[in-house]
């Protein structure tokens, strides 16, 4: 019978310095993955609000140039001490009515302002003559609230007054292409 000898066996276990430096390195990755984890999270959290912000400013710029194009005469100007008003007197006898109420933009239907985008940092609509038409310009800038995200978001939707858009066909026809003749 032959017995092992302990020599080896020492070598092919780990020290402790050995087990302390695998797991500092261990420990020092997991601090990193996490921290490059939050950062990448806050983009994602400051992109996707900033999204639905733009969402809602093109939405409210198509609400607009459907208002300015049903305008039964040019769109109005109203100061007061506390809110410039646009008011557009509609060819179905209705009246809508746009304010900047501090940092909102607002919509007023007939019945009470409702909010259409949060977080404005300027709004302005002014005529914009042109060479054949009297169109309305509206300059639209939101403010960013994040770190991350730093030039603000402009819009700018141009309408004219009294011009009904065209309604969009459900389906686009496809482009008629001549037919070949043989040769």
């Amino acid at each position: 019978m032959k017995l092992r000898s302990h020599k080896n066996r020492s070598r092919t276990g780990a020290s402790l310095m050995e087990l302390l430096l695998y797991a500092s390195l261990l420990v020092m990755l997991l601090v990193c993955g996490t921290r490059f984890f939050n950062i990448v999270y806050q983009h994602n959290k400051a992109v996707a609000k900033s999204a639905g912000f733009t969402a809602s400013a093109l939405d409210s710029g198509k609400h607009w140039r459907r208002d300015i194009s049903n305008a039964k005469d040019e769109p109005r100007l109203i100061r007061s001490d506390e809110f410039d008003v646009i008011e557009i007197d509609q060819t179905d006898g209705g009246q809508v009515r746009y304010r900047v109420n501090q940092t909102q933009l607002e919509r007023h239907n007939g019945e009470e302002w409702i909010p259409v985008v949060k977080r404005v940092s300027s709004s302005v609509m002014l005529p914009d003559p042109r060479e054949h038409v009297r169109a309305w310009r509206w300059e639209l800038a939101l403010e960013t609230k994040s770190d991350f995200l730093v030039d603000p978001a402009r819009f700018s939707f141009v309408a004219v007054p009294g011009r009904p858009l065209a309604a969009r066909p459900e389906k686009i026809p496809p482009p008629d292409t001549p037919e070949e003749q043989p040769e």
